[in-house]
């Protein structure tokens, strides 16, 4: 059925490329600017049909054909930050860590300023256990505009390595981004006390 898809569509996209005129008329080129605009048109079409067809796989806990088409949709639009994204979680979840990786380093190759590619690779990072790498890719994530909630993650894998006075340093940094978040207003107080009460052991 993807092939057919991907036949289909190779075979209409040179179409998208000509003005649409009545049978019989000559066929004009489009300005090049029209033609781009036909070709991303027919290019979303097909990553989202493309992604649409990942969802029987899903559900049958299939997830190799998951992982297949989401590469195939990668093929297509390189920007499809969810397609590296949804395939590394399926990847790592079977303990594939380093196709997981790879898929990872491939869409922050191909989307440097995305944030959910970062935030992504912090998570598996989290659940690997190895903080000091997740406290990077969530920098990284927080420095391309995370919202605020995922931004909670830099100082919460500073603290799980055992970095205490970054992660108070960065939630002072979050909460003064953003006044009235409740959570940063709590660490700051634990974090604090925790800091004084080392403080006073070690004196």
């Amino acid at each position: 059925m993807v092939r057919t898809i991907l036949l289909v569509a190779a075979l209409l996209a040179p179409l998208t490329l000509w003005a649409g005129a009545a049978l019989g008329d000559e066929l004009k080129p489009v300005p090049a600017a029209e033609a781009e605009k036909r070709v991303a048109s027919t290019r979303d079409l097909l990553t989202d049909t493309l992604w649409l067809g990942t969802d029987p796989y899903w559900h049958s806990g299939r997830w190799d054909e998951c992982v297949r088409i989401c590469k195939q949709i990668i093929e297509v639009d390189p920007h499809f930050v969810e397609a590296y994204t949804a395939a590394a979680w399926m990847l790592w979840s079977q303990e594939k860590d380093a196709e997981a990786i790879a898929l990872f380093n491939a869409g922050i190759k191909a989307n440097p300023e995305s944030w959910e590619v970062y935030h992504d690779f912090g998570t598996f990072y989290m659940a690997r256990h190895k903080y000091d790498q997740a406290a990077e890719a969530f920098r990284r994530a927080t420095a391309r505009g995370a919202p605020r909630v995922h931004q909670h993650m830099l100082p919460n894998a500073l603290e799980r390595a055992g970095r205490d006075k970054e992660a108070l340093a960065e939630w002072r940094a979050l909460q003064k981004r953003f006044p009235d978040d409740p959570v940063a207003k709590f660490k700051i107080e634990r974090l604090e006390a925790r800091l004084k009460a080392s403080r006073r052991q070690r004196t």
